[in-house]
């Protein structure tokens, strides 16, 4: 073989194997994946509770590491500064990520809101004498989008309001202390105002069914370098969805989720009533590939764009193969 030939193959071979090294090392990262509190994103927690995530991870040779966070937005931002690869959100947050030029791609459907947020208001408050109304919410946050779907059922606009700037669960504990007399939150806030007495629930997402509706996304550049970790993830959501069908088990998952939701497990339990889950793979499959969550994402879009959050239309991916690709654990 000639000198030249033999130097040649020799770069050649050195190249393909520090891009063969350099693949494994990209592979080998952890898998960071965001999470904070909410009823819908209980059985991610479960998930690790239960060894199913790390199961599952070793079943796909990936390594999946679970950052939780206090407040929900700082989790969402995390993802849009890139330092997460995937984060449990809203259908509503994940459009300033893909606006900021990230590829988002929605790979799971966790649940949508069915009654768990909610329009607080005092006795003797409704839609005749809505107007004027001061009402404590987080803006342009989902709860910000339900209000809007209220005021268009009784012919206002948000300028016959005024909106008092508050995270949910704030907003939630001055209705129940007696300091607001309307709140946009969710439960276990609205339930525990009502049972005290407080007043009632004005308007909730069971009046705007498949509309607030919770994801797990990801990066699909990270995805695209290895699939397998979205479906190590997805296949230990469905374990989490098996231990809360089956009767012999789901009264454990609910201690277990409850727990470190920081309620009683009857509460948690009211909290599931106003959740509706995707327990079935393929009922998440259907919804993904459906008409109605493009509907949906139309109309959030609009709110996105009209109060600034967003500069462009943006269409999110839904990935529903990869919930296809799940199977019975071993």
């Amino acid at each position: 073989m000639r000198p030249k030939l033999q130097i040649y193959l020799s770069y050649l071979l050195i190249f393909c194997l520090l891009v063969f090294i350099s693949n494994q090392i990209i592979h080998a990262e952890p898998v960071k994946v965001g999470v904070s509190i909410w009823t819908g994103w209980m059985p991610i927690y479960l998930m690790e509770e239960k060894g199913f995530l790390k199961r599952r991870a070793q079943e796909y040779g990936v390594e999946i590491k679970l950052k939780k966070f206090k407040d929900y937005l700082a989790s969402v931002q995390a993802f849009t500064a890139g330092e997460l690869d995937a984060c449990a959100m809203t259908i509503m947050d994940a459009l300033p990520p893909a606006d900021a030029g990230i590829d988002v791609a929605a790979v799971l459907v966790n649940d949508f809101s069915k009654g768990g947020d909610g329009i607080l208001v005092q006795y003797g408050i409704d839609g005749s004498n809505f107007k004027g109304v001061e009402i404590l919410l987080e803006e342009f946050s989902v709860s910000h989008y339900l209000l809007l779907r209220y005021l268009e059922t009784i012919g206002l606009t948000e300028r016959d309001i005024k909106i008092k700037n508050t995270p949910g669960d704030d907003a939630g504990r001055a209705f129940l202390a007696g300091n607001a007399e309307a709140v946009v939150t969710w439960n276990p806030h609205l339930f525990l105002a009502e049972d005290a007495g407080r007043g009632y629930v004005l308007f909730n997402s069971k009046k705007i069914p498949g509309e607030i509706i919770d994801l797990v996304v990801f990066n699909n550049k990270r995805l695209k370098q290895n699939p397998k970790v979205a479906q190590a993830f997805v296949s230990a959501w469905y374990d989490a969805m098996e231990m809360i069908k089956n009767s012999e088990t789901r009264q454990e998952a609910i201690i277990i989720m409850s727990d470190l939701a920081g309620a009683k497990p009857a509460e948690f339990n009211k909290m599931l009533e106003g959740t509706d889950l995707f327990l079935d793979p393929q009922r998440a499959i259907d919804f993904l590939n459906s008409e109605e969550i493009r509907k949906t994402e139309k109309k959030v879009v609009k709110f996105a764009q009209s109060h600034g959050l967003i500069n462009d239309e943006v269409n999110l991916k839904y990935n529903a193969t990869v919930i296809q690709t799940v199977r019975p654990m071993k």
